[in-house]
């Protein structure tokens, strides 16, 4: 998630259970790896239930409507993929596009594999403050 976390930086989770906590596009979140092959991944989301979800030429379409990121690194300008996300399917990327292994990879995420949404970035201190998007 370069450069808003780096390797080895902690951060503080809420669970999205609760209704002043839903989940928005843009929010980074923390989650299991679908598909039965374990670990726990941090991305942002791009795209929300029952949305489709377009890339071309590095650049992301939601319902056709050009997703505007101005935060991003490493855009690969790949062929063109698409996904629909079901009606409780999130599309997680991570900021850095060029190193990243996402939902371009493993497909659209089911909400009951995300665990929450990145709040605080609690360690180092030194880098300590709000999870927001840049």
């Amino acid at each position: 998630m370069l450069p808003l976390l780096r390797d080895g930086e902690s951060v503080l989770v809420a669970r999205p259970r609760f209704t002043w906590n839903k989940l928005r596009r843009g929010d980074v979140v923390v989650f299991e790896r679908p598909g039965g092959q374990g670990g726990v991944y941090i991305k942002r989301i791009a795209g929300l239930p029952g949305e489709d979800v377009r890339i071309t030429g590095g650049l992301v379409y939601l319902d056709g409507n050009l997703l505007g990121e101005n935060f991003v690194q490493g855009v690969p300008t790949a062929d063109t993929k698409e996904w629909f996300n079901g009606p409780d399917e999130y599309f997680l990327l991570g900021d850095n596009r060029g190193d990243s292994d996402d939902s371009r990879a493993f497909g659209p995420v089911a909400g009951e594999l995300i665990m929450g949404r990145a709040w605080l970035r609690c360690w180092p201190p030194s880098r300590r403050g709000p999870v927001v998007l840049k």
